[in-house]
């Protein structure tokens, strides 16, 4: 047994062995038998061709590709700004998606998916987390409402009881449909997980204490669009004000049901300034995103065009036009749809707390260490650097003196220290954090910030992804100095090239026509009605009083070039209409001249076909060049080895 384990041992190490040799060197630089196997199996041959053939083709064109990128480097192209920040931008985006990916971004994709399916009816008892409010008495308090609930309690009464918000109070804890990303997603987790009727066990958010409730579920009733007049109500108006506004209101509404233009009434009477310049239209509304009672309203629409009642809310009286009805997506493979929710998931917070979940697996992965300091000195110097900056008395924590580090970056004080003037003046929810807590959360982003910028380090697939990126954007940059962009400025050398191969560039049998595509069907049969009328003459005046709906253009065609199907080989002869495949344009031609007989191309015609042999020569003689400076050797030993 002991012998076979040595056999295959040692089998394995050779075959690493044999895959790290050279396989061929250009100057200085070398390529292993691995690298190059590697990327001929990307792009693998038929199976009908012979592998070997295959392989020493591709051999060929390796070496040119190494050869040409090497170039590239040696003029510095990847010293370039616009080399430089293509590189950078396609590096994010492979961490992003690597990233994303880590933190299961096609689960919370799918969970968002699956919940905007239905729509929920949610109230909740709230007690908010005041300053003057001991937090052990509203924990106490939470628990007492939901022992009573359990005991059968009306929910409407334990809201009145226990919720110390007013707004919840009036409301009665109603927050109205709610649909995913209408809450927070850790109050989304909470209620997605309720029956319909239940209610959940105590929750403490940020801001304080819930529980929630599943009134009722409904399938998604979708977005809408729409737009409003808004009559407004001045602020301390009396009964009689308020009744003329009422009035009048239901005025513009007779007006609007009995066809009266809706933006000349959004123009003449919406107080509304965020929709009166845009003929009342509102941005798409969605569930959850406007009070419950003006959602009532709106959704109550069914039809297309469908006008409400006057109806009252806190803003003034409100008459929607319905405009259109968004349905959700019932298709889990609707690319639009799960386009719209990963951008969505992305850009709330569900995304970063699964990333934020991953903090100490990633800490472990770039070796974080923290590193000891005086703590009082520590929150000394960390209170004057968020009053005014001062930084300077300090001794036992200076600006220099690091207080965590990763594998190839260490985090000093003095960036702690702008960090946590930068938060305290932000105001955000970590502006009120303990200076130690915060620290805490400063190690985290940045070591979220490290791995995201260090992942090639740990994830070697990316760093090839990275590398072949920046080879092809190199190659090509290459190929335009010293081939594409060469050819096309060298004049002198097309026309030389040209003349010196004039027999090659030669134009076959055929006809001049004139290709003539109009917009649609009738518009082609006019276009060919005022040919008719008037001749071919002055066809380029005559075709521009049709404005932009027809394009033309005259040349040469060989046999069997013309974008139609049937012609004649007639001067003056017009082919029928013919519509593109792609869209509701017609194509049809006139033949100016015919061509009996091949003839040398100009060296205009010819051109476009001088350009492209001329780039051939330029491209041999760069890499003529490239061989003498870099000359390739190829290990025939190892070349033998490769299958």
């Amino acid at each position: 047994m002991k012998k076979k384990l040595f056999f295959v041992a040692a089998a394995v190490a050779f075959l690493h062995v044999v895959n790290a040799q050279t396989l061929f060197t250009y100057g200085k630089k070398s390529i292993n038998k691995k690298e190059f196997l590697k990327a001929f199996d990307k792009n693998p041959s038929p199976d009908t061709v012979d592998r070997k053939k295959a392989l020493k083709e591709y051999l060929d064109l390796f070496i040119n590709y190494k050869l040409k990128v090497q170039s590239a480097y040696d003029d510095k192209l990847n010293e370039q700004p616009i080399f430089k920040n293509e590189s950078s931008t396609f590096k994010n985006q492979l961490a992003d998606n690597y990233i994303n990916n880590e933190a299961n971004i096609d689960f919370l994709i799918q969970q968002a998916f699956d919940r905007s399916q239905k729509d929920i009816h949610v109230a909740q008892i709230y007690i908010e987390l005041k300053p003057d409010v001991d937090n052990i008495y509203a924990q106490k308090q939470i628990f007492k409402a939901y022992n009573d609930l359990k005991q059968g309690k009306n929910f409407e009464e334990a809201v009145k009881t226990y919720s110390n918000d007013e707004s919840t109070i009036q409301t009665k804890g109603d927050l109205g449909f709610i649909t995913t990303f209408t809450l927070p997603y850790e109050y989304e987790n909470e209620i997605y997980n309720l029956k319909q009727g239940e209610f959940s066990a105590p929750y403490k958010s940020a801001l304080g204490w819930h529980i929630f409730k599943n009134i009722e579920e409904r399938k998604a009733v979708g977005k809408r669009r729409a737009a409003q007049i808004l009559i407004a109500i001045p602020t301390g108006a009396t009964p009689n004000i308020k009744e003329y506004y009422a009035k009048l209101a239901d005025s513009v509404y007779h007006l609007a049901i009995k066809g009266e233009d809706f933006e000349d009434l959004v123009n003449d009477f919406s107080n509304d300034r965020a929709t009166v310049s845009n003929a009342g239209v509102m941005p798409e509304i969605g569930i959850g995103e406007y009070a419950p009672d003006f959602e009532a309203q709106l959704f109550a629409l069914k039809n297309k065009g469908d006008i409400s009642k006057p109806f009252l809310t806190e803003f003034g009286w409100h008459i929607v036009k319905l405009l259109d009805i968004l349905p959700v997506s019932t298709d889990s493979k609707d690319p639009v749809a799960l386009s719209s929710l990963k951008q969505q998931v992305e850009r709330t917070n569900r995304l970063a707390r699964a990333k934020k979940a991953l903090t100490k697996k990633w800490m472990t992965i770039c070796k974080f260490k923290a590193e000891p300091f005086d703590e009082k000195e520590f929150l000394a110097f960390t209170d004057s650097a968020v009053k005014d900056g001062s930084l300077k008395e300090f001794k036992k924590v200076t600006p220099a003196t690091v207080l965590f580090s990763f594998e190839k970056q260490k985090i000093t004080a003095g960036e702690w220290a702008k960090f946590a003037r930068a938060t305290k003046q932000s105001k955000n929810q970590l502006s009120n954090l303990h200076p130690i807590i915060l620290l805490k959360e400063y190690q985290e982003i940045m070591c979220g910030e490290y791995y995201h910028d260090h992942l090639e380090d740990y994830v070697p697939a990316l760093k090839d992804q990275s590398q072949e990126f920046d080879e092809a954007n190199l190659l090509f940059a290459a190929m335009d100095k010293y081939v594409w962009n060469k050819a096309n400025e060298d004049t002198v050398g097309l026309r030389k090239h040209y003349n010196q191969n004039k027999a090659k560039y030669i134009w076959q049998p055929g006809v001049s026509a004139i290709v003539i595509t109009a917009n649609n069907q009738n518009i082609a049969l006019a276009v060919i009605d005022s040919i008719k009328a008037s001749g071919i003459k002055n066809w380029r005046t005559l075709l521009s009083h049709f404005d932009n709906k027809v394009l033309a253009d005259s040349s040469r065609f060989e046999n069997n070039q013309l974008p139609v199907s049937t012609i004649e080989k007639t001067v003056g002869f017009m082919s029928k209409p013919e519509k593109s495949i792609n869209d509701e344009s017609y194509t049809f031609v006139y033949i100016t001249a015919l061509h009996n007989i091949p003839e040398t191309r100009s060296f205009d015609d010819a051109r476009g076909f001088v350009t492209n042999d001329y780039q051939q020569v330029l491209e041999q003689k760069w890499l003529a060049a490239l061989k003498k400076k870099y000359p390739v050797v190829i290990n025939q030993a190892v070349w033998n080895t490769v299958k």
